[in-house]
């Protein structure tokens, strides 16, 4: 237990983060919705956003065979009171350091939020977070060019 303490502890204290994007020069670009009464426009706005972010980055975006940025929206159900589970991912093809070498899927980024509004405010909170999220990955962006 100590071990462990003494490890997050570190990571923390060093900014050492179990993510990485270094390297990344190419996206594309999903949003997965699991939220019932969220405007279509929202969706739109959601992918401009991402798709700006990356290209004022440099990424290229929507290219073949490139790893996939996503923003998840889950709805946990509440009476008058929306409250939404938000996961900005990014997953891609890597290959392990086993013996074998194997191809597979990971994540390598991940970031989530999570908000609580009423329907009025229900849009604009999303966004919101949308925004905070993208800020986090610019963030992990300019950390893994330094």
């Amino acid at each position: 237990m100590k071990y462990l303490l003494s490890l997050l502890l570190t990571c923390s204290l060093y900014s050492a983060g179990f993510w990485t994007l270094s390297g990344l020069d190419k996206a594309n670009i999903y949003v997965q919705n699991k939220v019932a009464y969220i405007k279509a426009a929202t969706l739109d706005t959601i992918k401009t956003k991402m798709k700006q972010t990356l290209e004022k980055k440099s990424i290229k975006v929507y290219v073949q065979d490139a790893p996939t940025l996503m923003v998840s929206l889950e709805e946990i159900e509440g009476d008058e009171t929306h409250y939404i589970y938000l996961k900005l991912e990014l997953g891609e093809e890597v290959k392990t350091f086993r013996k074998d070498s194997t191809e597979t899927f990971a994540i390598t980024f991940q970031v989530s939020d999570f908000i609580e509004t009423d329907a009025d405010e229900l849009d604009v909170a999303i966004l919101e977070s949308v925004d905070y999220l993208l800020a986090k990955f610019v963030e992990q962006l300019q950390e893994d060019k330094e």
